[in-house]
C-alpha cells in the first residue's frame, strides 16, 4: 500500500488542488465585493449545483441553506478522526 502522506506526487496534487481552491475563493470574494452581490459566495454556486438544480442559488432561503450545509460539511470533516498510521 502506498503511503499517501509521503508520496510526493500525491502531496503535489493535493497542494495544487488546495491552492487553486484558495485562489478561486479569494477571487470570488473580490468579485462579490465589486458587484455587491453575495450570490457569488453561495456554497451551492461554488459547487455548481445550479447545473443540476436550476435557480438553487437564488433567494434568501438558498443563502441560509448554503451556510447551514457549509457548516455541516465543515463539522463532519473536523470531527472525522484521523488515523495515525505509524
Amino acid at each position: 500500500m502506498i503511503k499517501f502522506r509521503k508520496n510526493k506526487y500525491f502531496v503535489a496534487l493535493k497542494n495544487l488542488i488546495l491552492y487553486s481552491a484558495i485562489i478561486h475563493l479569494i477571487l470570488l470574494i473580490i468579485y462579490s465585493i465589486i458587484k455587491w452581490d453575495i450570490v457569488y459566495l453561495n456554497y451551492f454556486n461554488i459547487l455548481d449545483f445550479d447545473l443540476f438544480l436550476p435557480n438553487i442559488i437564488h433567494g434568501y432561503l438558498s443563502q441560509i441553506l448554503s451556510i447551514i450545509v457549509l457548516v455541516i460539511v465543515y463539522l463532519v470533516i473536523y470531527f472525522i478522526p484521523l488515523k495515525n498510521n505509524k
